[in-house]
């Protein structure tokens, strides 16, 4: 139980690596925030899956890339629990396509999403761990991060922003006792992704991964558990890449 007593907040924890986390965190003895746009239904889906390990979890809709939203949010979350303990930055979105052919639209939307939503939840968070002077921030980054795949789109740049703005923030907050790290993961099997990672092609590039495999969500989650908690009380301004290996090697997925 590193984690008795933590409230958190995990931002798209209703799915994927996103549930994961929230279960892992939860497993640990945190409270969590489970933070949807639409799919409501996961998230309280996964809030009661939390409830079942004698956790609180509370469900949230709201759109990290407004300011309005995410302090409602963060209201939200300070009156079901009384305190911010912990945030997991780990909602995102992808845009796939080369650069010439991606519309505007579709960039605007994921750096807003990827990057500004991880600057403006971040922030308004902060502002109460400010006050405690203590507090932990996890950002979700990705191996996309670290180099560059041709038809990532927007992806890889935003992610590789949500590297720089970890460091950022774990050097300006550091005096408040605010630590900030991040996860970068590589390929990870979930029911969104499992269509694609099991096409001909992308088996072959991943393959040549030194783990040669796709990684799983409970991965990715346990690095969130061991940044989140007092095992990393040294660390700030770092990103755990989680990827089998594949940023130390030359392979491509093209």
């Amino acid at each position: 139980m590193r984690l008795e007593s933590v409230s958190s907040i995990v931002t798209g924890g209703g799915r994927g690596i996103g549930r994961a986390i929230t279960l892992a965190l939860a497993k640990e003895g945190a409270d969590v925030a489970i933070v949807a746009l639409k799919d409501l239904e996961s998230a309280e889906a996964t809030a009661n899956e939390v409830r079942m390990l004698n956790r609180q979890a509370i469900a949230i809709q709201a759109d990290i890339t407004d300011k309005e939203s995410v302090e409602a949010m963060v209201a939200r979350t300070l009156e079901a629990f009384g305190k911010i303990d912990l945030l997991v930055n780990n909602a995102g979105m992808v845009a796939r396509g080369p650069l010439e052919s991606i519309s505007v639209e579709d960039w605007d939307r994921v750096v807003a999403v990827n990057l500004k939503g991880v600057f403006l939840c971040s922030v308004a968070v902060a502002k109460q761990m400010i006050r405690h002077k203590r507090g932990c921030i996890v950002n979700i980054a990705g191996a996309s991060a670290h180099r560059c795949f041709p038809g990532g789109g927007g992806f890889g740049p935003s992610k590789a922003g949500v590297i720089s703005l970890t460091k950022q923030m774990a050097v300006e907050w550091a005096r408040y006792d605010i630590r900030v790290n991040g996860v970068s993961p590589g390929p990870i099997m979930t029911p969104g992704t499992e269509e694609t990672l099991k096409d001909d092609s992308i088996r072959q590039c991943i393959a040549r991964i030194p783990l040669g495999r796709v990684g799983e969500p409970e991965e990715i989650a346990r690095a969130v558990v061991f940044l989140a908690s007092e095992d990393s009380s040294y660390m700030t301004g770092q990103m755990l890449v989680i990827d089998g290996g594949g940023v130390e090697t030359s392979y491509l997925c093209l």
